[in-house]
């Protein structure tokens, strides 16, 4: 048996890949842009180039409940409950080819909400499945990951 989550359960860390992308615009040669009265070039200016790279988000957050059943003096969490979420990129934008990042989508942080996905086969409340530790939420980013926390003195199978 595990502890039954509540409103501020943890959530594990998770990482949704390539969820970011940024362009980067870097020098990658260069032409000859003047010339002497002999043909000869005498001057040269850069040749710029783009590429797209990705890096992944890093998603971390916590259950936040509004059932009307308390344990330990807060809301139980549910099947469907929903979650507080943020992301950050990680890792960090940054160039790769000695240029500079023109563009990045969708950023480099943000938040959503998700909901609790698993929960007890044998309890309910309200006609949901209660969760526990190690139950899964799915992520605004579409990525599953566990219930990291909840009570340590009421337990659900």
């Amino acid at each position: 048996m595990t502890g039954v989550a509540y409103k501020g359960s943890t959530i594990q860390d998770s990482n949704k890949s390539g969820h970011v992308s940024y362009v980067e615009r870097y020098e990658s040669g260069s032409e000859c842009s003047s010339w002497d009265q002999f043909g000869n070039c005498t001057g040269y200016s850069p040749i710029y180039s783009t590429t797209t790279h990705t890096t992944g988000a890093r998603i971390t957050g916590t259950v936040n409940s509004i059932s009307t059943v308390y344990v330990n003096g807060q809301p139980i969490a549910s099947v469907s409950s929903p979650t507080q979420e943020q992301w950050v990129a990680d890792p960090s934008p940054s160039p790769k080819l000695g240029g500079s990042i023109i563009s990045i989508s969708p950023g480099t942080s943000g938040s959503g909400s998700g909901q609790v996905s698993t929960g007890s086969s044998t309890v309910f409340v309200g006609g949901k499945a209660v969760s526990s530790i190690s139950k899964n939420v799915t992520t605004h980013l579409s990525t599953t990951t566990p219930i990291t926390s909840g009570s340590s003195n009421v337990f659900v199978n």
